[in-house]
């Protein structure tokens, strides 16, 4: 009976040894495939996966292009992606009502989702005649983007998700349309990002975001609500020429080297309360329309409002918060301090 009873004792624990050791091999688990293979390209990898088990399921980007080249959606998660994703490669597309100068366009008909991903080459639409035109919805969340990233003259019709997602080089959205929602929020942004004469037709939340590098937003129209609320903006930072045609919020920002808002125009509230200008501030031929909150932001240099157009209540707050008015008012204070002091002597 002994015997018997090692023996059971024995397949129990074989038992659970092998269950465990399936349990383990199952940690990195992979989306089933589609059924119908002209679903889409989908696959999920489970974060518990390890760098072998990832590699084993790694795509090359030609891959995701051919997808995308056949019409099918792309819906990625954890993967890692190797080579380049180059979106020149699209057949171009006569259409109707394309700007001047655009012979054609290329299209993503379908949604393009690359979330928590590991892309290792460029991704990148380098046609200076054609267009890229974005039908479905655009997520790259969490994903870390190694190469450059280049999608300038693109048109984005629905949501574009770019939050929590690493761009360890450029990124480039020159001339780009955003219909639709756009968000980066915790985004990490390398050493150059361009959003050059773009144009976004829905609201943009970017706070908390990074831009490490250069940030130059020149000449773009914002048409709805604008957050850089809790941004960081490491090096030079170009808004002029812009068009914030909504409430804009720029509160507890950072700037840490030269700002530039030259020309650009305010049509509503603007926010930059516990906002800090580190380097310069120029607001050169600035024009705010409604308040500018400028007198609740923090700079280390006197801002320069050469021709700015401003209210005048905000004017007067705004030059107490800057040094040289703090200055000025401590001496208006010490010379009433002291004038004071002469009469009492005086009165005695």
């Amino acid at each position: 009976m002994r015997v018997g009873r090692c023996w059971c004792g024995i397949l129990v624990v074989s038992i659970l040894i092998a269950v465990a050791a399936y349990e383990a091999s199952a940690t990195c688990v992979v989306a089933p495939s589609m059924s119908d293979p002209t679903a889409g390209l989908v696959i999920h990898l489970s974060p518990t996966c390890s760098p072998d088990e990832r590699e084993a399921h790694a795509l090359a980007g030609e891959t995701v292009i051919d997808a995308i080249a056949r019409g099918r959606r792309v819906d990625l998660a954890g993967v890692v992606i190797h080579g380049d994703l180059v979106f020149d490669r699209l057949p171009v597309e006569l259409a109707a009502g394309l700007n001047e100068g655009d012979d054609g366009q290329r299209v993503v008909r379908a949604a393009l989702s690359i979330r928590d991903s590991d892309v290792r080459g460029a991704l990148w639409h380098r046609s200076s005649l054609n267009v890229l035109r974005f039908e479905g919805p655009v997520d790259f969340q969490g994903s870390r983007f190694r190469e450059g990233v280049d999608l300038s003259r693109s048109v984005f019709k629905e949501k574009v998700d770019l939050s929590g997602a690493i761009f360890e080089k450029q990124a480039y959205f020159v001339r780009g349309q955003f219909i639709g929602e756009t968000a980066c929020r915790d985004t990490k942004f390398g050493p150059s990002t361009r959003f050059h004469q773009s144009t976004f037709q829905g609201p943009l939340d970017c706070t908390g975001a990074l831009f490490d590098g250069m940030a130059e937003l020149v000449g773009v129209t914002f048409e709805r609500p604008v957050t850089f609320e809790r941004s960081r903006f490491g090096r030079g930072t170009g808004f002029s020429g812009s068009h914030f045609k909504s409430r804009a919020d720029f509160g507890e920002a950072i700037f840490s080297r030269e700002t530039f808002f030259g020309f650009t125009v305010f049509e509503n509230e603007v926010l930059f309360t516990g906002a800090q200008f580190l380097g310069s501030a120029d607001f050169s031929s600035a024009e705010f329309k409604r308040g500018d909150d400028l007198g609740k932001a923090r700079f280390d240099q006197p801002p320069i409002l050469a021709q700015t157009k401003r209210l005048a209540s905000e004017q007067s707050d705004g030059l107490l918060q800057t040094r040289e008015g703090q200055y000025v008012l401590t001496l208006v204070l010490l010379v009433v301090a002291a004038l004071l002091i002469a009469y009492l002597i005086k009165g005695k």
